[in-house]
């Protein structure tokens, strides 16, 4: 949906939906990962950071990928900021979500994180 910058419009549809709206949980940690996805490429990092937070509490136990990712992006977003130590954190919560799809890749972007992070 956030492919080909048309972000101002995903945006306003999915403003027209709220993840309760939705009845099966991959349907509403779909939604939430989506919708913090499009608020980042957005820069709007409050919003997106609140998003991701809502992915990884409804995805932490599913094999889907949107709450390690969502985790790896909330990593970057404080990375980007200047926030090392909780930027960490948050790469640290991405390596330890259990087996989900793109584990090894998502592992060692999050391992690369950490080791910017910590100046190694």
């Amino acid at each position: 949906m956030n492919d080909g910058g048309y972000n101002e419009q995903a945006i306003a549809l999915l403003k027209t939906k709220n993840a309760d709206d939705f009845t099966e949980p991959t349907d509403k940690l779909e939604y939430t990962y989506r919708t913090g996805r499009i608020y980042d490429d957005m820069n709007h990092d409050d919003s997106a950071i609140k998003y991701y937070q809502t992915a990884i509490a409804l995805g932490i136990n599913r094999t889907e990928y949107y709450a390690s990712r969502a985790a790896l992006q909330i990593a970057m977003i404080y990375e980007q900021q200047g926030n090392k130590t909780v930027a960490i954190q948050y790469y640290k919560k991405c390596l330890d979500m259990p087996d989900h799809d793109y584990k090894d890749s998502m592992d060692q972007k999050a391992k690369s994180g950490i080791a910017r992070c910590s100046g190694g």
